[in-house]
């Protein structure tokens, strides 16, 4: 028991919700039509998100952390997690905006604002239940290689990748809920509300264009 808690642990924090917009936005980098822009230009892109979505929210709850608003850095009480969300929702939105700016394809920006929505779900819903934040990352991960393959943005199939994906996610919840974080439906409810705001505004864009 004591070996799967600690696997529990690690995973958990491979897999942050602080990552996942890093992951993602690597992941269109190589498997999408994005893969033929300049090396140098795809890593600035991969750091800039890992910098607005990850370090900032993380220095956020340092100093939330430090002036006592918040009583846990690890975000595992309820009532800690509201202006932390709100951090990050706030990054995803100034993230989006910039990559917009700079003529990334729109779909990349809409992945980053259905990310949004899931937080602000999140942060809502976390006043009564603590959905889980983990989980919703991982289904925003998994509904954006879902779009990818299905969207012919990817330069080949990702059958096997959108596979791996579910079964990180599957890996994932599972870890959350033996640690004790979540229950079962706190993990499914986290993991549909990442996948579904993650994945129908770029199928709305896409359909629009048609």
């Amino acid at each position: 028991m004591k070996f799967i808690k600690g696997a529990a642990s690690v995973i958990s924090t491979i897999f942050s919700p602080l990552l996942m917009a890093t992951y993602g936005v690597a992941l269109a980098m190589f498997l999408s039509f994005l893969c033929f822009i300049p090396a140098a230009t795809k890593l600035t892109v991969i750091l800039e998100t890992f910098l607005a979505t990850a370090a900032i929210p993380v220095i956020g709850i340092f100093i939330l952390s430090r002036l006592k608003v918040i009583s846990d850095p690890k975000l595992n009480e309820r009532r800690d997690r509201t202006l932390p969300y709100i951090i990050e929702t706030a990054c995803f939105i100034g993230l989006a905006v910039y990559l917009n700016h700079i003529n990334a394809p729109a779909w990349l920006s809409l992945f980053l604002i259905g990310g949004a929505v899931a937080l602000i779900v999140l942060t809502v819903v976390n006043r009564w239940w603590k959905i889980s934040g983990h989980a919703t990352g991982m289904g925003g991960l998994c509904a954006m290689l879902f779009y990818l393959m299905l969207s012919g943005n990817s330069i080949y199939s990702l059958h096997w990748e959108f596979l791996a994906a579910i079964l990180l996610a599957g890996a994932v919840c599972s870890a959350r809920v033996v640690m004790g974080r979540h229950t079962l439906g706190q993990v499914a409810a986290g993991f549909l509300n990442g996948f579904l705001w993650v994945a129908i505004l770029p199928m709305i864009f896409q359909v629009t264009r048609l």
